[in-house]
């Protein structure tokens, strides 16, 4: 979780120091050298027997935050050894210090052999003015060493960096401990669907003293976790920040001797000034340059949407991203619009302004991208946000742009930024929170004509019609591989079927459905037996191969992102000599709730077969307890995308 990073330096008379409270390295046992799985995941790579992280006012550093760090790591295979290379960011004015390592490996003898870590095996790279890191690894890893190691971190500053008891390994035991003065305050919040097995807050009276004040008092926090399970990456999620268990603390205020209270928490009010004047740089009052910029022949059209399009079009056009999400305080739509390259803030600030000049009433709205994880709604945390869109409201309607992708159509946004809900930003009024949604829902029809000849082939056309992110994502592909290429792709997927003659329309249409239709024949040799028997299953194209959900358990939501249909129709002529031996089973199952249907339907009428499924995704976003029907779903789709038509020469 992004917070606000507070560069508020500590008065050294404030905190009493205590006694370093970093756990001693030596804690390696026979026992853990010897272990070669971990019951409780048997495919674990590595397991952490034991991490701890102490925070607490170091009086030997005039009373500094300390964060002393401790972790014991065994390693199981050659695929975690990387975990011997440990990397320790460090911002301006931070100290790494009493930095320690161990290898323990087990001798032909049973005995415990140690290699330590060479103290000038430790490097500095400066990554920033703001930002170095140290980096060092541990020595001789091999299958079944154990590495410890420990360092602390002094830092003058109020933030607490999340603690991550959840990871992409198991771990025995995690352990986060806080001595924090009384005259602070935090908002303390545990995240993830792991539980605590010790939670515990107390009271220390004369934990400090402050000089020519008297005793003050300290809270002290212990939050341990046992057994935790890796955390499983699956498709259908959004980023693992937001599920993933772990511990986070957001100051909120500090007290003064005096009882003065400083506050660290904002208004959206004050807020939204911070983001016009500091991450926005004062570039939302640049229309002036911009209806300069615009053509004539877009300023002067009368009609409010079409100008806006318009507008639109000549931003997206005119731009090319340059990978760059929105880097805040940087932007300059100036240089960006003659360099014709920009972020994603340069970008849409640009169309922002290019709107505002041509009358379109225009906001922007800023968001944290799917990857980039939930933003904070209880409280501003501006830092939470990655990403900026326009909207505009034409005739009533609103509309949200992205003019950074040239395969969006007018009204589409991407959909890495459907992730909860985005800030509105009105200078005038307040900002409001608004659910972003598809334009359209996405829909694949495809349509299979075929006719098996006299030589036990198939010929006929394969057409496709695609609309929403499908005809998006269509027109990504095609952008960058001609059609040649395109077609030896094509065949080398689904290797019995040659394309005779390819066609496609609307490609550069964007606010319309894009079409394909193929020539095709199937070459069906493998299929024929020597009886004249003929095998083929109808779902040529798209077939669902693998279940997407293949966890024992899922902790998290499944988002799709979109809802959408696919629907697929093959008729198939047989001529006179052949006979039809077999035809698969219908299939219609549902998922609860009116979450989605798979429809799967034979039709026989004289020479023709016709086959027809659909599948439907009615939701965007399904709980970890509808988990196992969705699981169920897509097996039973698989289990009837199998099912075969025989065909027998007479």
């Amino acid at each position: 979780m992004n917070k606000i990073t507070f560069f508020m330096l500590l008065s050294s008379f404030i905190m009493m120091g205590q006694q370093e409270k970093s756990a001693k390295l030596g804690n390696t046992t026979l026992e853990e050298l010897k272990m070669t799985t971990y019951t409780k995941d048997s495919i674990a790579g590595a397991l952490v027997l034991y991490e701890e992280a102490n925070r607490y006012p170091d009086e030997s550093n005039q009373n500094s935050p300390r964060t002393d760090f401790y972790f014991r790591i065994k390693i199981f295979d050659k695929s975690a050894f990387d975990l011997a290379n440990i990397t320790v960011y460090l911002r301006k004015n931070e100290r790494l210090i009493h930095t320690s390592a161990i290898t323990y490996n087990l001798t032909e003898t049973d005995h415990i052999n140690k290699k330590y870590l060479n103290s000038k095996n430790i490097y500095t790279t400066k990554q920033s003015d703001f930002w170095r890191f140290k980096k060092f690894t541990l020595p001789n890893i091999k299958e079944g060493s154990v590495i410890e190691y420990k360092y602390s971190i002094i830092s003058p500053y109020l933030d607490i960096d999340d603690w991550l008891f959840q990871s992409d390994i198991p771990k025995i035991k995690s352990v986060f401990k806080a001595s924090i003065l009384g005259n602070y305050k935090y908002n303390i919040k545990i995240t993830g669907f792991q539980k605590l097995s010790v939670n515990n807050a107390k009271i220390k009276r004369d934990c400090v003293y402050v000089p020519g004040i008297g005793n003050g008092s300290c809270a002290e926090y212990v939050y341990e976790m046992d057994t935790i399970p890796a955390f499983k990456e699956e498709a259908y999620m959004l980023s693992k920040k937001n599920y993933v268990s772990k511990l986070s603390f957001d100051i909120v205020s500090k007290t003064s001797y005096k009882g003065e209270v400083k506050s660290y928490t904002t208004t959206w009010k004050k807020a939204d000034v911070n983001l016009k004047n500091y991450f926005f740089n004062n570039q939302i009052s640049k229309k002036s340059f911009f209806k300069k910029e615009l053509p004539l022949n877009i300023t002067s059209i009368e009609d409010d949407l079409e100008r806006a399009k318009k507008v639109f079009t000549f931003i997206q056009n005119h731009y090319t991203w340059n990978g760059n999400y929105w880097r805040n305080d940087d932007a300059k739509v100036k240089n960006a619009f003659n360099e014709k390259s920009g972020d994603i803030g340069e970008i849409n600030l640009s169309l922002f302004n290019s709107l505002k000049a041509v009358g379109i009433d225009t906001k922007l709205v800023v968001l944290s991208t799917r990857n980039n994880g939930l933003p904070t709604k209880l409280y501003p945390i501006i830092f939470d946000y990655n990403y900026v869109l326009v909207q505009a409201e034409i005739n009533n309607t609103l509309y949200y742009l992205d003019a950074t992708d040239k395969f969006l159509a007018f009204g589409q946004i991407p959909l890495k930024t459907i992730n909860g809900e985005a800030r509105v930003l009105d200078f005038k009024e307040d900002s409001y929170w608004v659910t972003l949604k598809p334009k359209e829902k996405s829909i694949k029809n495809s349509i299979v004509q075929l006719s098996l000849n006299e030589n036990g082939n198939f010929e006929g056309s394969f057409m496709t019609r695609l609309s929403g992110y499908f005809a998006k994502s269509k027109r990504e592909k095609l952008a960058v591989i001609n059609n040649d290429n395109y077609l030896d792709k094509f065949e080398s997927e689904y290797v019995n079927i040659e394309v005779d003659d390819y066609k496609n329309k609307n490609l550069e249409v964007l606010d319309k459905k894009i079409s394909e239709t193929f020539k095709i024949r199937l070459i069906n040799d493998d299929n024929e037996s020597n009886d004249g028997t003929i095998k083929i299953n109808p779902v040529l194209f798209d077939r669902v191969k693998n279940n997407p959900f293949k966890l024992e358990e899922r902790n998290y939501p499944v988002d799709f992102g979109y809802s959408f249909n696919k629907n697929y129709s093959i008729n198939i002529t047989i001529p006179d000599n052949y006979t039809i031996l077999q035809l698969p089973k219908d299939k219609a199952i549902a998922l609860p709730d009116k979450g989605g249907s798979f429809i799967y339907k034979t039709l026989k009428q004289n020479n023709k077969i016709t086959i027809y499924s659909r599948i439907n995704i009615n939701r965007r976003i399904f709980s970890k307890d509808e988990y196992f029907n969705l699981k169920e779903f897509y097996k039973q789709i698989i289990n009837t995308e199998k099912s075969l038509i025989t065909l027998k020469k007479k």
